[in-house]
């Protein structure tokens, strides 16, 4: 019997020299999708298709699902709707649940689906005609690798997922469709064991050598790099002695979380993390460091530190970068977090939602000058970080390529780290870009209300008074009469990733950190302008209240949690950490904050306002599984509290 099969057309993942553009013409039957090398070349993009775009904010909607970004709702009918900010306002439900990539709504697309591709791939790919042997195992390799990657995905939404190993025949009964909840302990071991298979095998490339045909595609780096992010999770206080699940059983009454706390988790988390980067490094992979040459000649050393930190996100083929895709979204997403500044961009770029905005909540995030929190520095003044200063004298000085002179600001946004500035746009501060023609005189932002920067009239703008700089590429150029958005590769992983997980990992395993633990936060750091001619150790005894923080285990776990927080923002990151953390309704249940936009007067903006307030619960850790497929499959059990 023929088993007939839909090719979901979806939005193209990569650029149009990109092979993964080639989404396929819908195909009749397997047999024809698998007796050609082009046709079974298609189904390879077909699988790889269903990666979320990380650049779209419903795809990727841990982007806004938390705590780090708001959008302006006021009468305006897309952001109300957008799922994203649905589930960050707590409306989720199990009747018919947001972002449901169990049966892809409400915005999504079905991950189970993906899977079946998967099989169906792996089930069919043979020898073909044109096909040779190192290619056919190169694609099983990464046919398998997404396999164990879509499960993972499921996994962080939902804990205990049904494991999709085979397909099930179109022949089979009801019964045999009725699915179950498998512990998340067998998942793990289940994925590790597809990601293994993949590694093992040594099919996949170290490192992609045909960068304009093929970027996107899986590598072993890649691929030890997932199998590391799934040892995190595993290992990490949501699904690793978390007792907030006991009760939450399968039909035989086995825990589906298990509620005991097992260190070897986090040493398998920490082996995964040690092992890919060192793939990683040896295949090329390095630190991000802005060394291009600009048209307008020599730049500040401050200014290239800056440009480290943002091209770190926006330069398309950067090293830094391990499995990432794009460009589509990212050109979308950029209009959404540039804000305006000359007479030009308002006549070409007035009418763009730039609304994607940073919250207070994270900007009071970011350390001070001398790299730790603001709350613990012992020279920063905390107290009265609200307070108006006007930027003159030495805090000019101090802030050259930060912040306009004679301008009255937010004590909040002066002597912070270089982070804040490169990643955070705001009122009163520079925003370089190539529309920069000297960099002894780089624009800023007016961003009250009426002025070129803040909201003007009833238009949709940023709701905190903050833009995010850090994902707007500072190659964009802006006329009267034209926009140039220069789109680029969204990292899903990076390496500075892999070093403060594999930084976490470490210090969860030994009884108190060391020099070991330390190195590789301290490479993050340094390479952020941090700790510059010393090391973290030595700036938490020199400047913070807590001195002795980072020689204990406890002290050094919120200090990594801290820097992932800072290092990763608006990336999607913080929303799984803080879940994965057990922090989220810690964080999650602390109002929305950002300044007043619709004052036009410096006291009158700088103003804090509670935009939202949410409630955060323990069932939110895990998704629902809709109504109807409860009733559809008795063999489910709903996750605990929906």
């Amino acid at each position: 019997m023929k088993r007939y099969i839909l090719i979901l057309l979806v939005f193209f993942l990569f650029g149009c020299n990109s092979y993964l553009d080639i989404v396929p013409d819908n195909i009749a039957t397997v047999e024809i999708a698998f007796n050609t090398r082009a046709s079974a070349q298609k189904y390879l993009a077909t699988i790889y298709s269903y990666i979320p775009e990380q650049a779209n904010p419903v795809q990727n909607f841990a982007m806004v699902a938390g705590d780090e970004i708001w959008y302006y709702g006021e009468k305006d009918f897309y952001m109300n709707n957008e799922t994203s900010l649905r589930l960050a306002k707590g409306m989720q439900n199990s009747i018919d649940p947001y972002l449901n990539f169990w049966e892809g709504k409400r915005g999504a697309y079905n991950l189970f689906v993906s899977l079946r591709d998967c099989n169906i791939f792996l089930e069919n790919l043979r020898d073909i005609p044109g096909l040779d042997l190192n290619e056919k195992n190169r694609w099983i390799a990464e046919a398998k690798t997404l396999k164990a990657y879509y499960h993972f995905l499921l996994m962080q939404m939902y804990g205990p997922i049904p494991i999709v190993d085979k397909n099930v025949s179109v022949d089979a009964s009801s019964a045999e469709t009725h699915v179950e909840r498998k512990t998340v302990d067998e998942v793990v071991n289940y994925i590790v064991s597809l990601l293994d298979e993949a590694i093992k095998s040594g099919d996949l490339p170290d490192k992609i050598r045909f960068i304009h045909t093929e970027n996107g595609r899986l590598t072993l780096p890649a691929a030890k790099a997932i199998k590391a992010k799934v040892l995190m999770l595993a290992a990490s206080p949501l699904f690793n002695g978390n007792d907030d699940f006991v009760g939450f059983l399968n039909k035989e009454g086995k825990n589906l979380i298990n509620p005991t706390y097992d260190e070897a988790k986090w040493v398998a988390a920490k082996d995964a993390c040690l092992d890919a980067i060192q793939t990683a490094e040896a295949a090329g992979h390095g630190l991000y460091s802005f060394t291009d040459l600009l048209p307008i000649g020599a730049i500040s050393p401050i200014v290239r530190e800056e440009l480290t930190l943002r091209a770190t996100i926006t330069d398309r083929y950067n090293k830094e970068t391990i499995f990432g895709v794009g460009p589509n979204w990212t050109t979308a997403l950029q209009e959404w977090c540039q804000p305006r500044w000359t007479g030009d961009h308002s006549a070409e770029f007035g009418s763009t939602k730039k609304s994607h905005a940073p919250t207070l909540n994270m900007v009071e995030d970011f350390y001070s000058v001398n790299g730790v929190p603001i709350n613990e520095d012992k020279t920063w003044d905390y107290a009265n970080r609200y307070s108006l200063v006007e930027v003159k004298d030495g805090m000019a000085d101090d802030h050259k390529y930060y912040l306009q002179n004679y301008y009255t600001t937010a004590k909040l946004h002066t002597y912070r780290e270089p982070r804040f500035y490169a990643y955070v746009g705001f009122d009163g501060g520079k925003w370089f870009s190539m529309e920069t023609t000297n960099t002894e005189d780089i624009p800023f932002l007016n961003a009250k209300a009426g002025q070129t920067s803040g909201k003007s009239g009833t238009e949709i703008y940023s709701i905190t008074g903050y833009f995010t700089k850090k994902l707007v590429n500072y190659e964009n150029i802006i006329t009267r009469t034209t926009r140039t958005i220069e789109a680029y590769t969204f990292p899903i992983i990076r390496l500075s990733d892999l070093y403060l997980m594999y930084a976490e990992a470490l210090n969860e395993v030994k009884n108190a950190p060391d020099a070991e633990v330390y190195e590789y936060i301290q490479r993050v750091r340094t390479k952020a302008g941090l700790d510059k001619g010393s090391d973290l150790v030595s700036t938490w005894a020199q400047f913070s209240k807590q001195a002795d923080k980072p020689k204990s285990k406890e002290g050094m776990r919120e200090i990594i949690q801290r820097e992932r927080m800072i290092e990763l923002a608006f990336e999607g990151h913080r929303y799984w950490d803080l879940r994965r953390w057990k922090l989220a309704g810690d964080y999650f249940n602390r109002p929305i904050r950002g300044w007043n936009i619709y004052a036009a007067d410096t006291k009158g903006f700088y103003q804090v306002k509670n935009i939202y307030y949410r409630d955060f619960l323990t069932k939110d850790y895990l998704w629902p599984i809709s109504q109807n497929e409860m009733l559809r499959n008795p063999n489910l059990i709903q996750s605990m509290g929906w």
